[in-house]
């Protein structure tokens, strides 16, 4: 928990990395919001229908709208799946700047710094990210298809009950696996970063073992962020529950509430991502080869009594040597 405390404080200071990060996840946002608003204001047609929104979702104002306006809304669905992956793509980006400033402690926050970072290792991390969504899909994918499986095979012998418990003990395993790969994933950045590897199977099996030998220190933190990521947007529903939207004033103050939500998960990626690289740090113990020296008389001096140094001999046995040369 020191070492959350510690990563805390270092995201906490670098208020110009996050201000930039929430920048850039509201400007994709406008670029969804603005054209549906619009979209929106023209095709309303100064109908009242759509205040009925501001209490609740109403299916059926819904199915209305889209029954008669659907053609016009569809490309704006299109480009919000695309910006979707634009996201996904930027998140992948910005890894590496972000984990060269958890490099850098203690110095001033550079953009142009931070932005080489991010695009020395962005081909990597596309590569790892490619490699981290396979084993989330394979590895929790074997879970659903078995408690599949087991629910058609037990359906006419347990009651809705068992059946509850039996498919939640498979929903558990695939989120743990899930994680676990994701967990994984974070250490494998890390270690692409900090050791400036290349390969990324290899560079993930190595994050694997290390995870797994340090399983507790490593995704236990993991998990803490997954908590803390569901107690805030739990916040955010009771929040929205409780605020009812009956004027511009409750709009904003909803508003500001979703943005307040929007910054707090840029600090919980940017804390996430340094507390795996300061783990990294404390736990990974490199394996030095120290060779084994035979001690010799080789460039030692022997002073002299009248304070002049002997030119060092050659060996152990080049003093009998000398005696013998003498004779």
């Amino acid at each position: 928990m020191n070492t959350l405390a510690v990563t805390l404080r270092q995201t906490l200071g670098s208020q110009r990395l996050l201000w930039l990060l929430y920048g850039i996840t509201l400007v994709l946002g406008l670029l969804v919001a603005l054209p549906f608003y619009n979209t929106l204001k023209v095709e309303d047609q100064n109908s009242l229908a759509f205040l009925d929104l501001l209490n609740g979702f109403d299916y059926t104002v819904y199915s209305d709208f889209m029954h008669r306006s659907g053609r016009v809304i569809s490309p704006l669905f299109s480009v919000g799946r695309w910006l979707g992956a634009l996201y996904i793509f930027l998140s992948v980006f910005v890894a590496g700047g972000i984990l060269l400033r958890f490099a850098q402690v203690g110095e001033r926050f550079d953009v142009g710094t931070f932005w080489q970072g991010c695009s020395k290792y962005v081909g990597r991390f596309l590569r790892l990210f490619g490699v981290t969504l396979l084993s989330v899909i394979v590895g929790g994918g074997i879970w659903l298809v078995l408690g599949t499986l087991m629910h058609i095979a037990l359906e006419d012998t347990l009651t809705e009950r068992g059946l509850f418990w039996v498919g939640l003990t498979f929903f558990i395993l695939f989120a743990l696996t899930a994680t676990l790969a994701l967990c994984i994933g974070d250490y494998a950045k890390v270690m692409l970063f900090r050791e400036d590897e290349q390969r990324v199977f290899r560079t993930c099996r190595r994050a694997g073992r290390f995870v797994l030998r340090n399983v507790g220190k490593t995704f236990g933190p993991y998990w803490v962020f997954i908590l803390i990521g569901a107690g805030l947007f739990g916040v955010y529903f009771l929040i929205d529950d409780a605020v009812t939207m009956s004027g511009w004033l409750t709009i904003l103050l909803m508003f500001m509430v979703q943005q307040a939500l929007v910054f707090g998960r840029v600090v919980l990626k940017v804390w996430s991502l340094g507390t795996a690289y300061a783990l990294y740090e404390k736990l990974h113990k490199p394996q030095y080869t120290v060779p084994s020296v035979s001690p010799t008389y080789e460039s030692v001096p022997i002073p002299f009594s009248n304070g002049d140094i002997q030119p060092p001999v050659d060996g152990p046995g080049s003093l009998d040597k000398d005696l013998k040369r003498d004779e």
